[in-house]
């Protein structure tokens, strides 16, 4: 059945943002019947999409061209008539809910996608009196907030309190078929052979961009203690650079970066799985960890470190590992005892498999669907 709902969707970028998690979400609505615009930074073209507006801010949280884009967005919900303001990230997140105020539809509902509040317990004080009372304020403009993690969740509806309630899924949906790569042992050998790396060495890989919070340079410190007792071992990291070279500079300093491979963005991520033994992720703090769930279907074992996000995705020692931050021995360790036990690595790698697979891009899309219809003018459907 067509459904004659119009949605704008806002977030902060289309290429780091948009087209990595929602296209599909965009296409399953489309499909439905919905007008969903898509408004957001970057000049890349969103597929499925009615109307695309390309706003003139940026990742960046405030600059000029932050109040640019905020102006935009306030620009398009006057002239547009919207059922839904669907928005994502801190600065989409804004936009569309001060937007909503100026909205041609008063009847307009607003839902905002939390993909990891900026307050949480690993923040610093200086994040929370900045950012707690930001969203407790943008809180009384929404309508729904969907979270990714138990941690937020509870932040949202104990101490956010946003107007009707809040949700929690299992992320935005990891499109698994991307994952299922043919020929892997080939595959492989021919990636390891492009990178200069030995059929027989031990590959981590981190996929995520470059940045303070992502924290590759604890990574590289373990990699310096692994290579102790496994010498053969090689730190693969595919990601944009948003840190000038700063990860590239601090492993040559260590004597290590003819064992570090940057590669960039990359869009080959089931093949960079294929060649890689076991997953690692070091990040400060993570809204989920979508590259954990990903690295689980592709049979790779997880070490990460323990924030609210990688917490909701691994069981310590069941489905993976998870070591406190900073803790260079204790993450070293747990690489090594999967590097030398074949047994515990089968172990890890299983039930990782086993509990990926409730986070499938259908499993997640009907969650997410049956949660905006509640915000339309169909009946409400309970989720």
């Amino acid at each position: 059945m067509k459904q004659n709902v119009r949605v704008l969707f806002v977030a902060n970028v289309a290429k780091e943002h948009v087209l990595k998690f929602h296209v599909p979400m965009i296409k399953k609505l489309t499909d439905l019947g919905w007008t969903v615009d898509v408004a957001c930074g970057g000049d890349e073209d969103i597929p499925y999409c009615s109307s695309q507006y390309k706003l003139a801010y940026t990742r960046a949280t405030v600059n000029i061209n932050t109040f640019k884009g905020f102006k935009q967005v306030i620009d398009i919900v006057k002239e547009n008539e919207y059922d839904i303001i669907y928005c994502h990230t801190t600065v989409g997140g804004a936009a569309g809910r001060i937007a909503s105020i100026f909205s041609k539809n008063k009847n307009v509902k607003v839902v905002f996608f939390d993909h990891g509040f900026d307050f949480c317990k690993d923040a610093p004080w200086y994040v929370w009196i900045t950012f707690y009372p930001f969203e407790k304020i943008m809180a009384k403009l929404t309508d729904a907030i969907i979270c990714i993690n138990q941690e937020d969740y509870y932040n949202s509806k104990y101490r956010l309190k946003p107007k009707h309630r809040s949700y929690f899924i299992e992320g935005v949906g990891a499109d698994f078929s991307k994952f299922d790569v043919d020929n892997k042992m080939v595959i492989r050998a021919q990636y390891r052979k492009n990178m200069n790396i030995s059929d027989n060495a031990t590959v981590l890989i981190y996929l995520a961009e470059l940045t303070p919070n992502k924290n590759q340079r604890l990574l590289i410190d373990v990699l310096e203690v692994i290579r102790k007792k496994n010498p053969d071992t090689y730190l693969v990291l595919a990601g944009f650079d948003h840190c000038d070279g700063y990860y590239m500079k601090y492993a040559k300093s260590k004597g290590l970066d003819q064992y570090v491979r940057y590669l960039g963005w990359r869009e080959d991520v089931g093949n960079l799985y294929a060649m890689s033994d076991i997953c690692v992720a070091s990040s400060i703090v993570e809204g989920l960890g979508l590259n954990l769930v990903e690295a689980m279907y592709s049979g790779l074992p997880v070490v990460a470190t323990n924030n609210r996000g990688h917490s909701t995705v691994i069981t310590d020692g069941e489905t993976g590992f998870l070591v406190n931050q900073g803790d260079v021995l204790d993450f070293a360790n747990k690489v090594s005892m999967l590097i030398e036990n074949e047994h515990l690595k089968n172990s890890i790698v299983t039930k990782g498999l086993s509990e990926c697979r409730k986070y499938s891009t259908d499993a997640v899309l009907e969650k997410l669907y049956s949660i905006l219809l509640n915000y339309t003018p169909y009946p409400f459907i309970e989720y």
